[in-house]
């Protein structure tokens, strides 16, 4: 009850201030298909606002302001260490741009240090079902579809009038609150809400070294990919582009422990090869394919 009310408030504020909403969800997931008694965690927001959505990682968005502010910070000071122990690491990449009124989608994905966007303005094919529910407090209505290769049971809410969810689910008559694939390995679960102020463009635009790709492209890149995980990281690190975020004898120090940037490079290696082993299972199962 105490989330449905302040839902119900956030959306009487916003149609006086044009202001954003948050939408926190809980995002369940299960990586490794051969390991299925272990699951995973993470908050995920649906920011949005009169002109479009944005769904992306709570913690990748702490991450992301963070580093950005650090290695802004060492081109001007040239400081040569940085201390990230306390900083959590997002367990989630993926992000999803959707404008209004057309719900068109943009996936955005990471491959290596490269940020790729896809484009889909194909509408999901929603099967609507006379079951319904109460999901934390509201009268919710099932509806299934099939995205990426998995079949989807989601619950949406009519009184709250968006047309929106978690990751690319969206045009239902109502916010999707809670969205689960078949087989029980990915869901998403609206667990809080939170007003903000942001503008449109800063979530919505697409940022300079983001690359549109399609869906052929990005199967290609991700075979690259698998067969050397670190050749992105090794031209980076070979390049004497005064560009580069920091000095090549910088050095990082995580969970306490110290390395110079070549000792960072093995470790990411070493670290991207270990969860190419684990992590087969991703949400979007036909892009991987």
């Amino acid at each position: 009850m105490k989330i449905k009310l302040s839902i119900l408030l956030l959306m009487m504020t916003a149609l006086y201030f044009a202001q954003s909403n948050q939408f926190i969800y809980e995002y369940t997931f299960k990586i490794d298909s051969l390991n299925r008694d272990k699951s995973d965690t993470e908050n995920m927001v649906l920011q949005t606002t009169p002109k479009g959505s944005k769904f992306y990682s709570q913690v990748k968005a702490v991450y992301d302001s963070t580093m950005t502010a650090a290695f802004k910070d060492a081109r001007t000071t040239q400081k040569v260490h940085f201390d990230f122990t306390s900083l959590k690491q997002a367990k989630v990449n993926t992000e999803v741009i959707k404008t209004y009124p057309d719900y068109k989608r943009t996936l955005k994905k990471e491959i290596s240090s490269n940020d790729l966007l896809i484009n889909n303005d194909k509408k999901l094919d929603w099967k609507i079902s006379n079951e319904k529910s109460k999901v934390l407090g509201y009268d919710v209505q099932k509806a299934t579809t099939t995205m990426y290769g998995r079949k989807w049971n989601v619950w949406f809410a009519p009184e709250i009038p968006i047309q929106d969810g978690p990751h690319e689910f969206c045009g239902l008559p109502g916010l999707i609150v809670k969205a689960e694939d078949a087989k029980g390995d990915h869901s998403f679960t609206l667990i809080g809400t939170k007003k903000t102020e942001v503008s449109p463009d800063e979530i919505l635009n697409k940022k300079a070294r983001e690359i549109v790709i399609n869906e052929e492209k990005f199967r290609k890149l991700w075979s690259d990919y698998k067969k050397d995980p670190a050749k992105n990281l090794r031209q980076t690190s070979g390049s004497s582009s005064i560009s580069a975020p920091v000095s090549v004898s910088a050095s990082i120090t995580f969970d306490g422990k110290t390395y110079s940037q070549d000792e960072m490079l093995k470790l990411i290696e070493k670290e991207r090869k270990e969860e190419l082993q684990k992590n087969n299972n991703f949400l979007e199962l036909d892009l991987y394919r």
